[in-house]
């Protein structure tokens, strides 16, 4: 049993949790009050380690008239058990790297340098995606962006452009934007887009830049659309100055 007990731990469970699991998997079934004199636990810890089990989907409560029993589920949820923690540890990663980047940034004020992430491929591109539609605070109420609108399918997946709408349109985030392409004039989704479109032969846009808050991202492809990079800057400063030059620009036009 000490060796089961050994690898249970290694999997993912405390000491007392692999003891209580290899118990119920030799019994079939026990009370929590049984459980605690056979494992010399006292009847609180158990409950609580009970719990813990049960949340992990390796245990299971059989009511038996007016009394509670326990019981331990296959072996074989043991694998969904470990599945579910590495999926959730693939998360944690992609949130802590996030949280990295904003803490990099503290101290700036003192004239640190802006922070300065880069992406390669298509994979790259869609967790940069992902990283701007999973911020807690997505914007401060209005996003940027200077875009051709020929390019952008080129750069992005449909589906990942949808999604920033989405996110956009759920947390009345404004977008506004200078853009060129061969469609004489895009089509806004919502209110909340503001467009300018410029002359692609006079001014042309060869990358996509997204401004919000205090972090710009330029994306690219080249020719052939096989290579799309990425880099994301965060920096109050850079940040501030394409806002303005957005900005200056459609108080010396009107919106189309």
């Amino acid at each position: 049993m000490q060796m089961y007990q050994k690898n249970l731990e290694y999997i993912g469970l405390s000491e007392k949790e692999a003891k209580v699991y290899l118990s119920l998997l030799k019994v079939g079934h026990a009370q929590a009050s049984s459980l605690a004199r056979k494992l010399a636990m006292k009847q609180p810890t158990i409950y609580v380690i009970l719990g813990t089990l049960l949340r992990k989907r390796i245990l299971k409560e059989v009511v038996v008239g007016k009394r509670v029993f326990y019981a331990a589920e296959p072996p074989e949820v043991l694998l969904n058990m470990v599945e579910s923690e590495h999926l959730e540890t693939i998360k944690k990663m992609k949130r802590a790297e996030h949280i990295v980047a904003e803490l990099k940034t503290i101290g700036r004020d003192d004239g640190e340098r802006p922070v300065v992430r880069f992406y390669e491929g298509k994979e790259a591109l869609r967790q940069s995606v992902e990283e701007f539609v999973a911020q807690e605070e997505f914007s401060e109420g209005l996003d940027y962006g200077i875009y051709s609108y020929d390019l952008l399918p080129k750069i992005f997946d449909k589906k990942h452009l949808d999604e920033i709408d989405k996110k956009r349109v759920e947390n009345n985030i404004r977008f506004r934007a200078v853009y060129s392409g061969s469609q004489k004039v895009i089509e806004r989704n919502s209110k909340l887009q503001e467009l300018i479109k410029i002359d692609q032969e006079q001014f042309p846009i060869q990358c996509d830049v997204s401004i919000f808050r205090d972090e710009v991202r330029f994306h690219t492809v080249s020719e052939d659309g096989k290579n799309p990079s990425g880099i994301v800057i965060k920096n109050k400063e850079i940040a501030t100055t394409l806002k303005s030059l957005i900005d200056y620009i459609f108080s010396s036009k009107n919106l189309v």
